[in-house]
């Protein structure tokens, strides 16, 4: 790396991870599964942990109005707000406690952002909704101009664009960058 790329950053692109290429996740109405480990939202970090090994953690300090407003918008305290990231997996996770994963996401697609909680690679595996394809049912679900939400079960799937102007009838798996799991807000 020059002294050009340490001083104002290198762009990293994420590539497949060779490690997830036979994994599946099918996202059923009331979990997930990861390779026949079941798992659900909410549950504590130690959870994943067990099933995919030991995450890169990145902390986030919450100004008072954004705590305010994070909290009024789960409906639940934040009290330290910590991401997770399986970088070899392409794989990540919210919390506002540290402890308790809020929401599980997928990463297959580079983005135009870089978040530093970001997964360093990218989900090369199987993603099912119910067993199915996830790509017809979540295109199903309700444009919101920069993604697609699906109600599924006790859930609520996101799928982010990778190009918001593309017109919705020529999309395809791979103009989303992956897909979060979050339980729906009652």
């Amino acid at each position: 790396m020059g002294l050009f790329d340490k001083l104002f950053g290198k762009k990293h692109k994420p590539v497949v991870s060779e490690k997830t290429l036979n994994f599946t996740i099918d996202i059923q109405g009331d979990c997930f599964i990861i390779n026949g480990s079941r798992l659900e939202v909410p549950m504590h970090i130690d959870a994943l942990t067990a099933v995919l090994g030991e995450p890169r953690r990145v902390g986030f300090k919450t100004k008072p109005e954004d705590r305010e407003f994070l909290e009024k918008l789960h409906n639940e305290p934040v009290t330290d707000r910590v991401n997770y990231a399986w970088d070899e997996l392409g794989l990540m996770c919210y919390t506002y406690n540290g402890k308790v994963v809020n929401t599980f996401g997928i990463c297959m697609q580079p983005v135009d952002y870089n978040s530093p909680s970001d997964p360093r690679g990218l989900y090369g595996g199987t993603v099912l909704i119910g067993g199915q394809p996830w790509f017809p049912l979540i295109m199903q679900g309700e444009d919101c101009d920069v993604m697609r939400e699906l109600n599924f079960g006790e859930y609520l799937l996101t799928a982010e664009y990778t190009d918001f102007d593309q017109d919705d009838s020529t999309r395809t798996e791979k103009d989303f960058t992956g897909i979060e799991i979050q339980l729906k807000s009652h």
